[in-house]
């Protein structure tokens, strides 16, 4: 046997399991119309996503309570949403309203509903206990809606995990290496970040101070000469990550909300997870461009898709890698704190849940996101 402790031996991660008392994004807002059904898995549960009557989304167990047939296959009309099979109808509570050839319809007759939230471009849903659905919960996006801000979004499906997409995001190291013709380059300082958890997850701080802009930064900011840069960045658990991401001409304070003469970008990725090896992936980038010209959010647009498609390659590709050989374990390194933090954080809410659902359901919770600000 050769030096160092027998792969047998080493521990094994701990099965991953969601943290459901939690907004997730569901939908970019106009993916979910009145006039047609959106099929999606949410942590590994069927949902049918749709519009009532007023507007307002709704959200349903995609498996009609009769004979279990999709019931995103069935049809939109007036009042809900009717099963193509024996054309049970219900409303955007889960109840069956209508039986054809039953006058007499039982309450046991009825789906299960999700809270859901449409806020500042994004459809919210909550897969845990519907009680505990507190909207001021919802992590802040305003800056998606607001006029003066141009917005680069977009969707992508990962076959990966959740939790690698989080290790990435959280993950300074890689961006010189994946990022060098987009969000970094072969001279970008590799400086690691200040990291300070919260209640609610980790906080992330970075300024480098006349350095060269990244490629995406130069194009957007039409930065010629050596910048101030900055990251800003709360990881909101379990699964949200907000980046304030600036580029300025050197000297001033930085970071600055008031400095119009810099490029802030406002970036959201927003993850949720579909299955245990799959995620959805919902990220929006508000703008605003020192120059004023709000065209150049087109650059931003297919700078973020190629950099999204240089990190989805290598993490789909590490995602085949940990199937191959479930029981390999990972080396750290010095730059893995934030997200081993938030690895931590994510452990102890789906504990403190798994203890709450055998114990007392009512006392079950988990913290509370703090406001944000530009202070």
């Amino acid at each position: 046997m050769g030096k160092g402790t027998p792969r047998s031996a080493e521990p094994k991660e701990e099965a991953n399991v969601f943290v459901r008392n939690a907004w997730y994004v569901a939908a970019h807002a106009p993916e979910v119309t009145g006039a047609a059904l959106l099929a999606r898995t949410l942590l590994d549960d069927r949902v049918v996503l749709f519009r009532s009557d007023d507007g307002a989304p709704a959200a349903l167990a995609d498996r009609c309570c009769h004979r279990f047939a999709p019931l995103s296959l069935g049809d939109l009309e007036p009042g809900g949403l009717r099963c193509r099979y024996h054309g049970l109808k219900f409303n955007a509570d889960g109840q069956c309203i209508e039986i054809p050839g039953q006058a007499d319809i039982p309450a046991a007759m009825c789906v299960r509903s999700y809270p859901v939230v449409e806020r500042h471009g994004l459809v919210w849903i909550w897969m845990g206990e519907p009680a505990l659905a507190d909207p001021a919960r919802i992590v802040d996006c305003h800056w998606n809606t607001e006029p003066d801000w141009p917005v680069a979004r977009g969707y992508l499906h990962y076959a990966a995990n959740y939790q690698l997409i989080a290790d990435n995001l959280l993950d300074f190291a890689h961006l010189t290496f994946v990022h060098r013709t987009t969000l970094a380059n072969k001279n970008f300082p590799n400086a690691q970040p200040e990291v300070t958890p919260f209640e609610s997850g980790v906080r992330l701080r970075r300024v480098i101070r006349g350095t060269p802009a990244s490629p995406l930064h130069a194009a957007a900011g039409r930065f010629t000469g050596p910048v101030d840069f900055w990251n800003e960045q709360v990881w909101w658990l379990p699964s949200v990550f907000e980046n304030w991401a600036g580029s300025a001409p050197p000297g001033g304070e930085v970071p600055s909300a008031a400095r119009h003469d810099a490029l802030h970008f406002r970036h959201f990725s927003l993850l949720t997870p579909e299955t245990e090896s799959t995620t959805h992936y919902f990220w929006i980038q508000p703008c605003h461009f020192p120059h004023g010209d709000s065209s150049v959010i087109n650059t931003v647009q297919k700078g973020i898709e190629t950099a999204f498609a240089e990190d989805r390659s290598i993490i789909e590709a590490q995602q085949k890698n940990i199937d191959a050989d479930p029981a390999a374990r990972m080396r750290g390194t010095r730059g893995d704190f934030a997200l081993n933090q938030v690895r931590f954080m994510l452990q102890r809410l789906v504990k403190a849940e798994q203890k709450g659902a055998q114990a007392h359901p009512e006392a079950r919770s988990e913290a509370h996101p703090e406001e944000y600000s530009d202070a």
